[in-house]
């Protein structure tokens, strides 16, 4: 789940991005992609607490 909301997120925050740009959709992808990963990689997996 929190990959899906981060996801999300990253998406938002790369259509601001490539608004601003002018850019293609690769900061879309990109933001989509990072928003998904970094969570994961901050917290650990789901469901395995410390």
């Amino acid at each position: 789940m929190v990959a899906v909301i981060g996801a999300g997120m990253g998406s938002l925050a790369g259509l601001l991005i490539s608004f601003m740009l002018g850019d293609n959709n690769l900061p879309l992808i990109l933001g989509a992609v990072a928003g998904a990963v970094v969570p994961l990689l901050v917290l650990g997996s789901p469901g395995h607490s410390k």
